[in-house]
């Protein structure tokens, strides 16, 4: 019954891939401005901050089927309402129901998942990182095949009614499963978190992370349609981009599970991630494109489960909801901001190459504060080794 949990959230996340096909038929059709278009990109993601933050603490106090229950039921309302909306603040309410539910079932799965020890946690949530991007690469296609046969309208209430039916055994699953718990726990304990250097560091590399996934979500339909690919070709570029996804985080979780020193390995990662963004926005072309866009998702397939090892490594079980959750919160965050600012940047400052040159800056400052995060903690174990 647990792989409920994988379909429930991969269907979540591909309402989010479904309107990502669709952002240049939504400035177009309906007349909405590039900052409108950065609005829409954004809002998922900022919802997915609010439910990391607010819904955390209860994930580590156990209510799983009461957040389970919220979640369905506004990833439902959202996918319903935003496949009639037309104008700006209708689709924009609606994309942010829809990821709010997302949002809400990032923190209630990889609770459910984890369970009552951590020792498996790295390939736990990169199998839940998985059937997300399964859902987000799986949108696109839908989207593309669907709206040809029924209209816009179409792939969203498939979804939703995908969602409809597994709801029941999805909630009653989680409210039989037993998980490690504290009844304690609030927000506020999210900053002690950053007290630790392994944290922040963990933290600078998913707000990277997430801030280029925020640029290419919001760009990559335009850049595309730019050069000269219909609606189905961005799909199926996109499964072949997202496809490591599928594969990797599993195998890098089980990986860095057993690693001794996770932090070094995850900014090692993202030492090469970073480069390999800059070269998204230079060389034009669609082969070009694919190419360098597949390797830095490779990358990412073995960074994210790192990340949640890292921080795992200091909540455990008992608060691995609010540890994810802040990490969630803080890449969802960079995520919004930068998918709101990507289209207009996009439009001002020379097409991708403006939008990617501003992730890869972003991305090598976060690299260094993360690299002197980890120094610092090494630093202070020698000494006091020493003493």
């Amino acid at each position: 019954m647990y792989r409920l949990v994988y379909l429930a959230y991969m269907l979540m996340v591909a309402s989010a891939g479904v309107t990502f096909v669709f952002l240049e038929d939504i400035e177009s059709d309906y007349g909405i401005s590039p900052w409108g278009i950065g609005l829409i990109s954004a809002l998922s993601f900022f919802t997915a901050v609010i439910a990391a933050l607010a819904i955390a603490p209860y994930g580590d106090r156990g209510h799983l089927r009461t957040l389970g229950c919220l979640s369905f039921a506004t990833a439902i309302a959202g996918n319903v309402w935003i496949g009639f909306a037309t104008e700006l603040w209708s689709i924009s309410i609606s994309r942010g129901l829809a990821g709010l539910g997302a949002g809400v079932f990032s923190v209630v799965g990889r609770k459910a998942l984890i369970g009552t020890d951590t020792d498996d946690g790295g390939e736990t949530i990169g199998g839940f990182i998985s059937a997300a991007v399964a859902g987000f690469i799986a949108g696109p296609a839908l989207g593309a095949q669907l709206s040809e046969w029924g209209g816009i309208e179409t792939p969203y209430l498939v979804l939703a009614a995908l969602l409809l039916i597994i709801t029941v055994p999805t909630l009653r699953w989680l409210g039989s499963i037993e998980v490690a718990t504290d009844e304690h726990t609030s927000i506020s304990e999210m900053i002690p978190l950053l007290k630790e250097p392994g944290v922040r560091a963990a933290v600078a590399v998913q707000i990277g992370l997430f801030f280029n996934i925020g640029v290419f979500d919001a760009t990559v339909d335009e850049y595309l349609t730019d050069l000269g690919v219909s609606n189905a070709q961005v799909g199926l570029i996109l499964i072949i981009i997202a496809s490591p996804l599928l594969v990797i985080p599993r195998l890098a979780g089980r990986f860095v599970d057993n690693a001794e020193r996770p932090a070094r390995l995850m900014l090692a990662g993202f030492a090469l991630f970073v480069p390999i963004v800059l070269t998204l926005g230079v060389w034009n072309g669609v082969a070009v494109f694919i190419g360098f866009a597949f390797a830095q998702t490779a990358l990412e397939s073995t960074l994210f489960p790192t990340t949640a090892r890292v921080v795992l490594n200091e909540t455990g079980a008992e608060r691995s909801a609010i540890g994810t959750g802040l990490v969630d919160a803080a890449g969802s965050l960079a995520a919004s901001v930068s998918a709101f600012v990507a289209p207009v940047v996009y439009d001002a400052a020379g097409g991708p190459r403006g939008s990617f040159g501003m992730s890869a800056s972003v991305g090598f400052a976060l690299l260094c504060y993360g690299w002197w995060s980890v120094r610092q903690r090494d630093l202070t174990k020698s000494a006091v080794a020493a003493t």
